[in-house]
């Protein structure tokens, strides 16, 4: 005989009971909901799109990731981008709704969680939470396609299949075993996006020690086995990304760029430099969503209350879902040291917390409404509380619409300027639009394409790559670009061929992307030896093929990275001309090409 977790935890209600259509309903407003606050953000690049966008068109080209493409992320992304990009081609639109079709299931996942652990209408309101919370940070972080994003569907899933394996008794064993064993399968996939998803192996044990201790679950017996299964299941998850890089022959390149990178890049900043930025972009991201922290908040606060309360084990498993909101607290704050654990508290990281916090939120939204509908008030206490309940409900509601208007003012003007056929002045200062714009001067310029001064404001992304070397395949020196910096949004955008593996800077100066443009603020976290047998490597590469042109990025922030600043490249440098600058980036072209000055080239320094 088996038992419902959920019937353990929740108490069934007449008002949480929906049926199929009405699920469906809701289903549907939120894919109407999640297309329209992502679709008009299709049209730009974000932060590190360019260098997903590169990785894949060149895993296309046939080149093996980390041997042939410098990458420091796990391989999963780069594959997933190639493998769109094979079925429907290199678009941005192509990304962006794989984009959208990866938060309506995230949402479907969140809907059995919270059903799963609470009921029908918990886990409605989870979905439609991360819907629109999904998308209401820093624009750029929160509409790409990131690792932190892409892993959050088979992160969220694998919990999701680890709580559920402790939901049968032992006369059904093999289905807890196999529940853990496919939770443990999805997280090792996660993990092959972005290596924090092995918290979840974290969170598996601290639950499976919590069940055991505070009852979370129907029984208590065979905790070492079930972990073992995740373990298990995590290594047959990742295996296949593993063969792949054995096969590449890329094994020790991806332990460099990956790993011994990674752990480098987390121990740049001191201790107390990386607590100063948490507390202050934590405070900024749960400012910017309030309603998950006042949510947050009533959850922890029905948490305490209820853990300092005797309670018999009826009263864990039936009372009012304590041992889910446990449960939940739990995964929140082992997501957020899987977060924290690099060191960097970027926009996008706080996706590894979203799922935890839209479940909690539902929960405590609820829990916030549910506390206004008591009846016979007698006593001034009692009144006071629900004076105060209800100001508590205005607050979020206030907050919430102030959330949405402060995140998707951006999305109200993109749509109109869709509807005119024309960009507006707000969308022309935007910071993504002026960096998008930035980039495709260059791409036109190194394209030597005959068009007009704005040309690059005209012409779509397809466009601008026609009858490039992406499309009819590279013949020549012309069809090679080198870009010196970590702007690989140039290779996309022109359409030309990356002319060296070396797709960021960071192995060939040691200086993390995310802080070699602060002037003199940097230091290195390689060896000399190890930045100077990969500038070596590179001036081979550029030698061999010897690209028309060379774009430095890098060298408009700091003079001391520039490229030509650097000896291995003095020879190289030698045989180009500074043509000038397009915005920030400066452009060196072959002294032996004939030049044909465009209107939209730089002007040609002495």
């Amino acid at each position: 005989m088996r038992a419902s977790y959920s019937s353990k935890l929740s108490v069934a209600n007449p008002e949480t009971q929906f049926d199929r259509a009405t699920i469906l309903k809701v289903f549907a407003a939120l894919v109407v909901i999640t297309f329209l606050l992502r679709i008009f953000y299709s049209g730009q690049l974000y932060e590190d799109d360019g260098l997903w966008f590169t990785a894949a068109e060149e895993i296309l080209r046939g080149k093996a990731l980390y041997r042939e493409i410098y990458f420091d992320k796990p391989p999963a992304i780069a594959l997933v981008y190639a493998g769109l990009f094979k079925l429907f081609g290199a678009h941005i639109l192509t990304i962006r709704l794989f984009t959208i079709i990866c938060s309506i299931v995230i949402s479907i996942v969140l809907y059995l969680f919270g059903k799963q652990l609470y009921d029908k209408r918990t886990g409605l309101i989870a979905a439609a939470m991360f819907a629109v919370f999904s998308t209401t940070y820093q624009e750029g972080h929160f509409q790409g396609l990131n690792t932190d994003f892409l892993m959050a569907l088979p992160y969220t899933a694998g919990a999701y299949l680890m709580i559920r394996s402790r939901v049968y008794h032992r006369p059904v064993w093999t289905q807890s075993a196999w529940l853990a064993l496919c939770g443990g399968i999805l997280t090792g996939i996660a993990s092959q996006i972005n290596p924090k998803a092995a918290f979840n192996l974290v969170f598996f044990a601290l639950f499976l020690f919590a069940a055991r201790k505070w009852q979370l679950a129907t029984w208590r017996r065979g905790n070492v086995l079930l972990f073992a299964f995740a373990l298990a299941g995590f290594a047959i998850g990742a295996l296949p990304f593993l063969i792949y890089i054995a096969a590449t022959k890329s094994f020790s390149f991806y332990w460099l760029y990956v790993w011994d990178w990674g752990a480098r890049y987390a121990r740049y900043y001191p201790a107390w430099k990386i607590a100063v930025s948490a507390l202050t972009q934590s405070f900024d991201y749960f400012a910017s969503n309030n309603t998950l922290l006042i949510a947050l908040a009533f959850v922890v606060v029905s948490v305490i209350k209820r853990s300092g309360k005797k309670q018999n084990d009826t009263k864990l498993a039936t009372g009012a879902g304590f041992a889910s909101d446990v449960i939940l607290l739990l995964w929140l704050g082992v997501s957020y040291a899987g977060l924290a654990v690099g060191g960097r508290f970027f926009g996008h990281y706080f996706f590894q917390i979203l799922p935890s916090l839209c479940l909690i939120g539902a929960r405590g939204l609820i829990g916030i409404v549910s506390a206004l509908k008591l009846r016979n008030i007698t006593t001034d206490r009692a009144a006071r509380k629900w004076n105060m309940r209800h100001a508590l409900l205005a607050l979020v509601a206030v907050g919430f619409v102030i959330t949405l208007i402060r995140f998707h003012s951006r999305t109200v003007i993109l749509a109109a300027d869709w509807v005119r056929g024309t960009k507006s002045a707000a969308t022309l200062e935007w910071f993504h639009e002026q960096l998008n714009h930035e980039e495709r001067m260059a791409a036109t310029a190194v394209r030597s394409l005959d068009d007009e001064s704005q040309a690059e404001d005209q012409m779509s992304a397809e466009a601008l790559r026609a009858d490039s070397p992406r499309e009819r395949g590279a013949e020549g020196p012309a069809d090679y670009l080198f870009v010196w910096g970590y702007r690989p949004e140039l290779y996309y955008w022109s359409g030309l061929i990356p002319a060296s593996k070396y797709l960021s800077t960071q192995m060939l100066t040691g200086v993390p992307a995310d802080v070699h443009y602060f002037g003199e603020d940097y230091r290195s976290i390689l060896e000399e030896n190890v930045t100077r047998a990969a500038r070596a490597e590179l001036a081979r590469e550029l030698d061999e093929v010897r690209p028309r042109y060379i774009v430095d990025e890098l060298g408009s922030f700091n003079a001391n990275l520039a490229f030509s600043n650097y000896p291995e490249f003095r020879e190289i440098i030698s045989g180009y001309r500074n043509v000038g600058m397009i915005k920030r980036f400066i452009i060196y072209h072959r002294r032996d090409f004939v030049k044909n000055h465009r209107k939209n080239s730089p002007d040609a320094q002495p």
